[in-house]
């Protein structure tokens, strides 16, 4: 099996192609949340929010707002990774939900 395996993560994200037309945000954190649900249910619990990415490429921001209102539960976090437009917000979010590794401690 290749990938991350999901199962050793302390929280996840779901990050999102707003662009495609093809399948829509809010369903397809729908598909992924019955597909995490039927890998591992815990691991639902452990989702903290959503990037939706390519928000450069949107015409109006209907389809963020339509995210956020079908997801209450999650923080959307809109960018632009292309364009670098608002990493820094994912950056803080996700801060408070890193935990420390002994072996990225510097040693005296």
């Amino acid at each position: 099996s290749s990938g991350i395996n999901a199962e050793y993560g302390q929280s996840l994200l779901y990050v999102v192609d707003m662009a495609n037309e093809d399948y829509p945000a809010v369903e397809t954190i729908s598909i992924l949340q019955k597909e995490l649900h039927a890998f591992n249910p815990e691991l639902v619990d452990r989702i903290i929010g959503i990037v939706a990415n390519k928000i450069d490429l949107l015409s109006s921001p209907e389809r963020i707002l339509e995210l956020a209102k079908a997801y209450p539960q999650y923080s959307v976090i809109p960018i632009s990774a292309m364009h670098s437009r608002n990493i820094s917000s994912v950056r803080d979010f996700i801060e408070p939900y890193k935990t420390r590794n002994p072996d990225d401690e510097p040693e005296e």
